[in-house]
Parts: structure tokens; C-alpha cells; sequence
């Protein structure tokens, strides 16, 4: 993560510094992604950064004649406003929905959507919103999951049998026609799932049976999202 140079009015060594850290993105943005695969890449910030980048970039793809992100910056950017340079901002970013509107489409806004969903059901209609593996499981048994939510750290644990129960998980409830999202740790929308056991589950139907459950599981503490 790099820092964006604080404003020093009119001092050359801040216009130097905002230039190092343009090129820093720019050339991540060139090395790191694979533009081919992409559908497209959200740009916010607060104020006018997102503006200035996008201008530089685009003038040093065609300085630099990198055809291929010259192409991207032209058909898959999509320039936002965000709150604050913080973290947290990408998920209010996110969640905007002309955002989702323009994103509709690709894995993050799915996330995204389907986990402010589980959010609200856990007020409006918690009977049909499951977090905990024990209580996940036990809706899994009579197929009642219509979306599950993973955490990939819970998917691709390095503990073996940790790793074989939710990969399991998983196959059950595509097997009994359910929807599965895999979260990445890496994320913010990742961040929160990990923050309620790091698995949950939307279900067809409530079933308060199972909510009422009192046996002691340490998969069924309490968690709040932050």
C-alpha cells in the first residue's frame, strides 16, 4: 500500500513525489494485472487524484506505447469518488449502486451484494440468515441453503481436515443447487465475512429449529461487523 504525498502548495519536491507514486501505480497496474482478463478496474479517490492519474496514465500508455492497458484505460476504467484513502472506503464505494450498476457484472460486486443481502437478513429475517459452521452445516443437511459464503481462508486452509470440511460444504450445497461465493481474505467484504466464523449462508426457507439451538459450539459465538 502506498501513501499519497501530502499537498504542499506550490513545492516542486510534492509535485516530484506525486509523479513517484503515479508511476509506482501506473507500473503495477502494468505488471501485476492481467488486462486481457479483466473486465474492468475501478479507480476512486477522494477529490480530483483519480482525474490526475487517469490522465497521466493514459498519456504514458501512449508515451510508452503500452497498446494494452492504452486500451484498458480507454473501455474498462471506471472513475469514482470514494470518501477517504482508507480501506474501509472500497466497500462504500462498492455498494453504490450507479457502482453496481456499471459493475454488475464481476465477482467483487457480487460479493458484495450478496453479503449486504445476508447483512440485512440478519435484522430483517435472521431465521433465514446462518453464520458458524455447526448451524451451517445443519441447514446444509436438509438443503436449505440458497447462498453460501466462504471464506477462502477457510477453503484453502493449510489444515487438512479444516480444508476437507468446508470443501465438502461446498460440493453439498452446489450439489443440492445452491449458490456458492468464495471471499477473499484479501478483500474488505472478505474482512467482514471472516469477522462473523468466515462461512454463512442465506437459506431458501427459515428454520428457527435450528437458530434455537442452544448446544454450546465455539463455531456459534457472538460477532459483530465493523
Amino acid at each position: 500500500i502506498r501513501q499519497y504525498p501530502k499537498k504542499r502548495t506550490g513545492s516542486s519536491s510534492q509535485k516530484k513525489a506525486t509523479i513517484k507514486f503515479y508511476n509506482i501505480v501506473y507500473t503495477a497496474l502494468l505488471e501485476k494485472l492481467p488486462w486481457e482478463q479483466l473486465k474492468c478496474c475501478l479507480l476512486a479517490s477522494p477529490g480530483y487524484v483519480k482525474d490526475d492519474f487517469f490522465k497521466y496514465a493514459t498519456q504514458e500508455a501512449v508515451r510508452r506505447e503500452h497498446k494494452v492497458l492504452a486500451k484498458a484505460l480507454k473501455t474498462k476504467f471506471i472513475l469514482t469518488k470514494a470518501s477517504s484513502g482508507h480501506k474501509h472506503a472500497i466497500q462504500d464505494v462498492l455498494v453504490d449502486p450507479k457502482i453496481m450498476v456499471q459493475m454488475e457484472d464481476t465477482k467483487v460486486i457480487r460479493e458484495a451484494s450478496i453479503l449486504q443481502k445476508f447483512l440485512r437478513m440478519m435484522d430483517t429475517d435472521p431465521d433465514r440468515a446462518y453464520y458458524g459452521y455447526r448451524h451451517v452445516q445443519k441447514a446444509c443437511d436438509t438443503m436449505a441453503i440458497e447462498s453460501l459464503l466462504v471464506s477462502d481462508k477457510l477453503f484453502r486452509s493449510d489444515d487438512i481436515l479444516t480444508r476437507r470440511k468446508y470443501v465438502t460444504l461446498v460440493e453439498d450445497v452446489r450439489t443440492a443447487g445452491g449458490s456458492v461465493y468464495l471471499f477473499s481474505s484479501m478483500h474488505t467484504t472478505g474482512e467482514q465475512l471472516t469477522q462473523v466464523s468466515g462461512v454463512a449462508a442465506i437459506l431458501r426457507y427459515p428454520l428457527p429449529d435450528v437458530a434455537d439451538d442452544e448446544e454450546s459450539s465455539d463455531d456459534d459465538e457472538e460477532f459483530e461487523f465493523k
